[in-house]
């Protein structure tokens, strides 16, 4: 190939190099030689220059595409050493091609090193994040973790088309982290790898969990009554979380549909109706409970719903001793370099850490004593208390499971849970649209630079028309 091109054969065997002359030929800018730092856009650019040299060849009919991609590129070697093919001095233009492959691996770059956008599915974060929120995740802020699996299909997680999975597990980078921009805080809302997804063994393929970092390694942490003690400190950041009330009102029943449209309170449930009383279950932060005892005057009362202290709840993690959701711990946090002196009161807490990161399922530790620690581990609930599937269901989250922060609401939907795609039912959430996490809207400024853009793209346009200058 490199001889039919016109470059020597010593030129040809030198690293990088070699791929710095086929750029030049092409035309093509010498910076996308940075493509090959990165695993999966190094496939792209392979692929781009292929492509080019099919053209190159006077390759360019249909078959001869298709014959590639079917191939998996061998396609090119049989063009390569074919005696009867000469390289065409007529050279084709494919700017808008090359334009549209240059955005796309820009936009995979973006996405899988810099930011990658997410939508909620779930209520676990209310009322901080909805469902129908679509935010930006930083994955620089915690530390870029570089992909572990080279080979997957861009621009998805780990499958396609609801059971296949969209990667090749067998291939595999070790595990890397760059330091980190900032560490993460307590009260952090951090977006991580399901530490117990079991159909996907690969870390950065495990499904995407958003959750509130409540214990940092090193904490101590139990809940009381449905209350979050840190270090024998109550939590501080409670104010929008949320948890069942029981609500029961006499001689009039709540208008349901008001409350919805006017409160924005979803997860209200009819329990039973007696001798004119209302009984109801609902999902409430305390600024929402303070809310509805000033606004309905035939409240008898609104009662939080904690499970009993000695309840056990089956699927809690650690389900050897009476935890529920309401009653949990005390746990400590493990950090890197803890030495963790293991007893029966313990073992069953760490010994999924210790298998982890020993990676043996039969590991023997009932004879171990203790254990040096080798990973930060971190404690995550969801903000909806009591419909939320966190680590007191299934344990703590390593620090190679960290994806990243979340920064920035672009798009908020308010759409039907039971059936999302039908568009008709859709509402925008204005007020959420270009948004930070924290709330601070960015809308007005977004909208003023598209205004300015828009317009100047016109008049300049017009100004090129019409050659005033």
């Amino acid at each position: 190939m490199y001889k039919k091109l016109g470059i020597s054969f010593y030129k040809s065997i030198i690293p990088i190099y070699n791929i710095f002359l086929i750029l030049k030929i092409h035309k093509k800018p010498i910076w996308w030689i940075l493509f090959l730092v990165f695993p999966i856009t190094s496939i792209f650019l392979f692929c781009s220059l292929c492509i080019d040299l099919l053209y190159f060849f006077g390759k360019t009919k249909n078959k001869d595409f298709f014959l590639f991609f079917l191939s998996i590129g061998i396609y090119i070697y049989y063009i390569n050493y074919s005696n009867n093919i000469e390289l065409l001095n007529k050279k084709i233009k494919k700017e808008t091609g090359d334009n549209i492959l240059f955005y796309i691996i820009l936009s995979f770059i973006t996405h899988t090193y810099i930011i990658q956008p997410f939508a909620l599915p779930t209520s676990s974060m209310e009322e901080t994040l909805l469902v129908g929120d679509f935010i930006l995740v930083s994955k620089i802020h915690y530390g870029l973790r570089l992909p572990i699996t080279p080979i997957s299909i861009p621009f998805t997680h780990n499958t396609i088309f609801g059971k296949c999975k969209s990667y090749i597990s067998s291939i595999q980078w070790p595990y890397f982290r760059f330091p980190t921009i900032q560490s993460i805080r307590r009260n952090d809302i951090v977006v991580f790898n399901f530490p117990k997804d079991f159909n996907h063994k690969v870390i950065d393929k495990k499904d995407n969990y958003i959750k509130r970092c409540i214990g940092l390694p090193g904490d101590n942490i139990y809940i009381k009554n449905g209350i979050v003690f840190i270090n024998n400190k109550k939590e501080i950041n409670s104010i929008k979380t949320k948890q069942v009330y029981f609500v029961k009102t006499k001689n009039i029943p709540l208008n349901i549909e008001f409350i919805k449209d006017h409160m924005n309170i979803k997860d209200i449930e009819i329990i039973g109706e007696k001798y004119n009383e209302y009984f109801y279950q609902m999902m409430l932060t305390e600024k929402q409970v303070f809310d509805i005892k000033n606004l309905f005057d035939n409240i008898v009362f609104i009662k939080k719903y904690i499970l009993p202290k000695f309840f056990k709840e089956d699927s809690i993690f650690s389900n050897y001793l009476n935890w529920n959701r309401d009653n949990f711990g005390s746990l400590y946090i493990p950090k890197k370099g803890d030495i963790i002196e293991l007893n029966s009161k313990n073992l069953h807490i760490y010994s999924d850490i210790i298998i982890y990161e020993n990676n043996k399922k039969d590991f023997f530790i009932k004879n171990k004593k203790k254990y040096k620690i080798k990973n930060n581990y971190y404690f995550m609930l969801g903000d909806n208390r009591h419909n939320s599937y966190d680590s007191r269901y299934w344990g703590l989250v390593p620090e190679d499971h960290i994806v990243g922060k979340p920064i920035f609401i672009w798009m908020s939907i308010n759409w039907d849970i039971k059936n999302p795609l039908n568009f008709f039912h859709w509402k925008f959430r204005w007020n959420r649209i270009m948004t930070t996490i924290d709330q601070k809207s960015y809308l007005f400024f977004v909208l003023i630079f598209l205004f300015i853009y828009i317009f100047s793209y016109f008049v300049f346009s017009y100004v090129k028309k019409n050659k005033y200058y």
